[in-house]
């Protein structure tokens, strides 16, 4: 399976919280403050990059869309 058979479950509109796992968490968190994000923090998907990478409302983000779930209403 390549990147382009997965589908991201995510559209540009749709909320999500940013839920890492530990081994994410793990490499990137020195990188949180640089993005401005940290994990159960909620936004909105305005930008997909790649086809992959997430940003959501302010330019926060950048990490792989599998770091995500979607946010409850």
């Amino acid at each position: 399976m390549n990147l382009k058979d997965t589908m991201i479950p995510f559209k540009i509109g749709d909320r999500v919280v940013f839920s890492p796992d530990e081994r994410t968490i793990g490499w990137s968190w020195a990188t949180f403050d640089r993005v401005r994000l940290k994990p159960g923090d909620v936004g909105v998907v305005t930008e997909i990059k790649d086809g992959v990478y997430l940003y959501l409302d302010d330019g926060r983000g950048g990490f792989h869309w599998e770091c995500f779930k979607a946010a409850t209403k």
